[in-house]
């Protein structure tokens, strides 16, 4: 039997590591097993014919929000081009609402609902004893007799009892990998999704340390922990973090989502040690209003969280990105203003302003109706409006973190954007808002593909910004230390052809 596990690439971190999971866990089996990811850029056909030509028994697809519509076209083609074939579908996303995602895909026999390990494990057995077994397989949602039937989720998968995703599975170094320590969710907003049974699971500290210690010899780039949030439990966050920083090879790179608010004055003195380029810590806020932050199951007092932040980024290495979102109850767009420059002042290294979804399974998508959501009927699941937000707002807001990400989240800009703000006197959303409605207004969105016309634009944005404040002694001063952040990011021959252009943006 030729078994096949198979996906389109995407960025929802959940599905990171579901095919080398399943792959080590099915790797012994007496079928002949591929594994296949297939680039977010392939063409449907493309995978269709590949996957055809490779005359698969069973074809198991991992979905998510991000590659659904493309996931079941291409189950529809290999379906009706291998009617004989078993096409299953599996992943965190059409766990929820099983019965009418197969109503809507005939061409799905069967959907592996929860985590996916061990009910995949016992479908394949089922098939290799010929037992056919599937109303006693718990996670296993199929078809008999022209009815669907939805089993009841499996229990939770202990850590332990997975095997190491890397074992048999490819890793390659120069990509940024992905690793999972605990299974189940600390974080219970609600527009997170989450699986009923959401309870913690953690892999053992020394297990944890074995591992982290085969990234550091096959030093990766960069390590990115999916574990939401990894310092649930700060005595474990503390010693793998005391194990990193003891071990580190000088060269790689671990990201974690960690919860703000209990960064400890402990850890802080340890992360002191911590070398430049060694941590990368994402942390929510999220909101600043406490209305807000109370009406999706969040702490409502921030305070604590930013005392902690500015520790971090005052006394240590850390890279510290800080996440914000956009559309959530009550939030307007003069609060979410507000939020923006009270987490802009911080410092951070990174401000990222996410849209809000309303993932299936989320308790705020059941409580669309009260707050008057208007949404996509379609994953993501993107909200377009609110009774608090109009949809103009939206837009004009995800602009403005298009441009927040390009002059501060990806750098370049730091002498330069910290004048401004200072001469301009404006708060950090107004100055953003003006720059981005400047940038779109004269159509400098289509020039922004190169690194060095962002000097250029910048620049064109402070000679009419300035012109406006009848101030335009201080043009010079920006223009040179534009200069100089220039020279600090790009190398001699292109600091010459900048030059040899000039600061026009005509060409």
């Amino acid at each position: 039997m030729k078994v096949l596990l198979t996906t389109i690439k995407s960025d929802v971190t959940k599905s990171k590591l579901a095919l080398k999971y399943l792959y080590s866990v099915l790797a012994d089996a007496p079928v002949e097993l591929s594994c296949v990811e297939y680039k977010a850029e392939e063409l449907v056909s493309t995978m269709y014919k590949d996957i055809v030509l490779g005359q698969y028994n069973v074809v198991y697809m991992h979905c998510d929000e991000e590659n659904e519509s493309r996931i079941t076209a291409l189950a529809e083609l290999i379906k009706k081009a291998m009617p004989t074939s078993v096409v299953i579908i599996g992943g965190i996303h059409v766990s929820f609402g099983t019965r009418r995602f197969m109503e809507a895909n005939p061409c799905v026999d069967f959907v592996v609902r929860g985590e996916p390990e061990m009910v995949l494990f016992n479908f394949i057995k089922t098939l290799v004893t010929y037992e056919f077994d599937f109303e006693g397989i718990a996670g296993l949602a199929y078809r008999e007799n022209d009815s669907v039937y939805v089993n009841p989720l499996d229990v939770p998968v202990q850590m332990e009892a997975l095997p190491f995703p890397y074992e048999k599975a490819h890793m390659n170094s120069t990509e940024e990998v992905y690793y999972e320590t605990v299974r189940g969710t600390s974080d219970r907003c609600s527009y997170a999704q989450f699986l009923p049974d959401a309870r913690v699971r953690s892999l053992s500290l020394n297990r944890i340390c074995t591992e982290l210690r085969y990234f550091l010899v096959k030093e990766v780039d960069r390590l990115v922990i999916t574990d939401r949030y990894f310092n649930y439990n700060t005595e474990r966050a503390y010693r793998v973090w005391e194990y990193i920083i003891n071990n580190d090879n000088g060269h790689t790179t671990f990201v974690f989502d960690v919860d703000g608010d209990l960064i400890d004055d402990e850890t802080i003195r340890l992360l002191e040690g911590a070398r430049p380029g060694l941590l990368e810590f994402n942390i929510d806020v999220e909101s600043t209003n406490a209305e807000v932050l109370a009406a999706v199951g969040r702490k409502e007092n921030i305070y604590q969280l930013f005392y902690n932040v500015s520790k971090l980024l005052q006394k240590t290495s850390v890279r510290v990105n800080l996440n914000l979102k956009v559309g959530l109850p009550y939030e307007t767009e003069p609060l979410f203003a507000r939020s923006f420059n009270k987490v802009f002042g911080i410092g951070a290294n990174t401000l990222n302003i996410q849209p809000l979804r309303l993932a299936k399974g989320s308790l705020l998508s059941a409580e669309a109706e009260r707050f008057g959501y208007q949404y996509s009927s379609r994953p993501p699941y993107q909200v377009v409006a609110s009774d608090y937000i109009h949809a103009l707002d939206m837009i004009r807001i995800k602009c403005i973190a298009e441009t927040v990400d390009t002059y501060v989240g990806k750098g370049g800009f730091e002498e330069s954007i910290g004048r401004m703000l200072t001469d301009t006197k404006l708060k950090p959303y107004d100055f953003f808002s003006k720059l981005s409605a400047f940038i779109i207004g004269n159509g400098y969105d289509k020039k922004m593909s190169k690194k060095d016309n962002l000097y250029r634009i910048l620049y064109a944005f402070a000679t009419n910004i300035y012109d406006e404040m009848n101030d335009t002694l201080k043009l010079q001063m920006i223009k040179d230390i534009l200069h100089s952040d220039l020279e600090n990011n790009t190398t001699e021959e292109g600091i010459k052809k900048f030059e040899r252009k000039g600061w026009s943006l005509d060409a």
